[in-house]
């Protein structure tokens, strides 16, 4: 699990493996004031780390020699990319993740961000070099043979779909990071007469806070979550892409406020509400999410994520038993042009 200074490892994570997890250096991103990502104190965070990020090459290594696995599973860790371009091998590797669907043709696009979309192309390439690349999608789309792309339904947590969604009386939050709770406490106080309950990584903070009449903060915990978006009557987070899926899933009305500065964010926020699932905004203003016409996620989207899992198997039987992924060549490092959603 790669991991870095900028963000916790939540417990429900260890927690839900049931094999020892071991720790490695990670690049991550920085935020400012728990906000926004700050690319500079990010990019300068990157290169003060290099040896570590050697070193965490070196154990990937020591761990494959010792496991000599018939398969490698790759959940968007950068340095497994890095690791097969320059310690080659003939492992076949699964790298997982919504971030590739960026190289789809069916994917959004935000034409004032094309530098910084330009920019995440290139690092996903690097993460999913030598790889057969599973896209998460919430939509269905054509595979790209060629770039050894499969589309893929998302992968929620085991157990979502025992639970019953039902009508409640309260707005559910996840947030990324905790520099919006101003944002929240401020709604809350205008608007005290809906509760809410907000999720969010605050460590060494209690597990339950009240701090108004109606708003109540809680620390991550993956199982209580869940359950309490069953019963709530619509969810706000930050874009994060397996929040949203499990949201539809349950078929909540749902409201994706990007993180500043995240342009990861702020496509998944245009994609889902191009595939009809979610509205998005610039600030947290909750109210949108209770007006009339906001989508409601149907039985469509339910389908598309039941065929999942029948979906990863066959890719997994394919890749162990020889499916032989074809590698496009090195993109040239020029921008892109790119063109306006619809």
């Amino acid at each position: 699990m790669g991991s870095n200074s900028n963000r916790s490892l939540p417990a429900y994570f260890e927690a839900a493996i049931p094999v020892p997890v071991k720790r490695l250096t990670s690049p991550g991103f920085v935020f400012h004031r728990g906000r926004g990502v700050c690319p500079l104190r990010t990019l300068s965070g990157f290169l003060g780390h290099l040896a570590r990020y050697r070193h965490s090459l070196g154990l990937i290594e020591n761990e494959i020699r010792e496991a000599e696995p018939d398969l490698i599973i790759n959940f968007l860790e950068p340095l497994m990319g890095l690791y097969n371009l320059f310690r080659p091998h003939r492992i076949p590797v699964i790298a997982v993740g919504h971030q590739f669907m960026l190289g789809h043709p069916e994917f959004v696009r935000i034409p004032r961000r094309s530098i910084q979309h330009w920019a995440m192309r290139r690092y996903i390439d690097l993460v999913g070099a030598r790889s057969i690349k599973l896209a998460l999608s919430f939509y269905p789309a054509r595979d790209l043979p060629h770039r050894a792309l499969i589309v893929s339904p998302p992968l929620l947590r085991e157990g979502i779909g025992a639970l019953l969604p039902q009508p409640g009386d309260f707005l559910l939050i996840y947030l990324l990071n905790p520099g919006y709770v101003a944002d929240i406490l401020q709604w809350s106080r205008d608007h005290p007469r809906i509760p809410i309950h907000c999720f969010c990584d605050r460590p060494g903070a209690p597990e339950e806070e009240s701090l108004t009449f109606s708003l109540t903060l809680h620390r991550l915990n993956g199982t209580r979550f869940l359950e309490m978006m069953a019963r709530s009557r619509a969810v706000i987070c930050t874009a994060g892409f397996e929040t949203v899926s499990e949201a539809a899933y349950l078929g909540k009305p749902l409201l994706l406020v990007p993180v500043e500065q995240h342009v990861e964010q702020h496509l998944n926020a245009l994609d889902a509400e191009h595939a009809g699932i979610a509205i998005h905004d610039t600030r947290f203003r909750l109210s949108r999410v209770l007006e009339p016409g906001v989508p409601v996620p149907g039985s469509a989207f339910r389908r598309w994520v039941d065929r999942g899992p029948a979906l990863v198997e066959h890719v997994i039987e394919r890749a162990v038993h020889g499916f032989p992924p074809r590698f496009e060549k090195e993109a040239p490092l020029t921008p892109e042009p790119v063109a306006a959603c619809h």
